[in-house]
């Protein structure tokens, strides 16, 4: 897996000097959210780009629809998490003709810019543990997962959003791809249950599973998922996170799916690890805990057996 530095295309470097000119082009930003903040804090920004609001103003500029973009204008895209390339492909199909992302900005000014949370230090961190994601790459079953890894490496690397062509975010398939091969006897976990829907869908494509262990911190959703599934057979509801060890900890529960633990969290939950809870073969672990994926799989440091891991996908 070789790194690869890819330069900026020239038109974009262009476009990226003229704004900064002492005569910029007209300068609008599709997007309302604390990286268009940063572009209006750097640049003379006319308006904001939105079409899923009602309101007209941001930041004390207007907001337009997409197709109202003047031709002689400059867009930066400032949608960064769950369909950029979307959102850049829709304003190349429409009027504006000088079009630039908000990772293009990181790559030519990264000391101007608010960096994407999901890519801070990502780069530093593929270059100091590069036997890591050499790793990997190297164990991973098929050609289709090296080239997948090795394009979302490259990404997180250079910030070329061109490296996640081919990719497509298709939420309802999130943790159940076609590739993702259910059979019978399976035993499946489901970290971060929230309100049961995983496991409902598992249910569906799993007719003949052996167990179902549902890790749910929530009072509130782990009700919830018991009375969605309490239909189901051989299903057991643990009122705990998944983690590296046992104890508690602060939870923040005020966010709804995205609840986390969390150093200000009102709520105290109690912690848990795989290898405490379960002593069975697991064949499946799906896991969706905001950012504790990591000390769940350190909690099944015994685990002996290769399941199907399917943590949360970050576009």
């Amino acid at each position: 897996m070789n790194l690869i530095d890819t330069p900026v295309a020239i038109e974009k470097c262009r476009i990226f000097e003229r704004l900064r000119s002492s005569n910029p082009a007209r300068l609008f930003v599709l997007g309302r959210n604390k990286y268009a903040k940063s572009i209006a804090h750097n640049f003379d920004v006319e308006g904001f780009v939105d079409d899923y609001t009602d309101e007209q103003k941001y930041m004390g500029k207007s907001i337009i629809r997409m197709s109202s973009l003047p031709s002689d204008c400059v867009v930066v895209s400032c949608v960064v998490d769950a369909r950029p390339l979307t959102a850049i492909d829709r304003l190349h199909a429409g009027t504006a003709t000088r079009v630039l992302d908000y990772f293009t900005l990181l790559r030519l000014a990264p000391e101007l810019f608010e960096q994407v949370d999901y890519c801070a230090n990502n780069r530093s961190d593929i270059l100091a543990n590069l036997q890591s994601y050499q790793w990997v790459y190297d164990n991973l079953a098929d050609e289709d997962s090296k080239i997948s890894f090795s394009k979302v490496v490259q990404f997180r690397y250079s910030f070329d959003l061109d490296f996640m062509r081919g990719f497509s975010l298709r939420t309802a398939h999130q943790y159940f791809e076609e590739f993702v091969k259910i059979g019978n006897g399976e035993v499946f976990v489901d970290g971060g249950a929230y309100d049961g829907q995983t496991t409902l869908d598992f249910s569906s494509k799993a007719k003949n599973y052996q167990q179902i262990y549902c890790f749910e911190p929530a009072p509130e959703m782990i009700q919830i998922s018991k009375h969605k599934l309490g239909h189901l057979k051989n299903i057991q509801f643990i009122q705990k996170g998944l983690f590296s060890r046992e104890g508690s900890i602060k939870f923040d529960a005020t966010a709804g799916s995205a609840s986390r633990i969390s150093d200000v969290g009102a709520t105290q939950i109690k912690l848990t690890t795989l290898d405490k809870e379960v002593t069975e073969p697991i064949s499946m672990i799906k896991l969706d805990i905001e950012g504790a994926e990591f000390d769940a799989i350190n909690g099944a440091v015994d685990l002996r057996w290769t399941p199907k891991i399917g943590p949360e996908a970050k576009r």
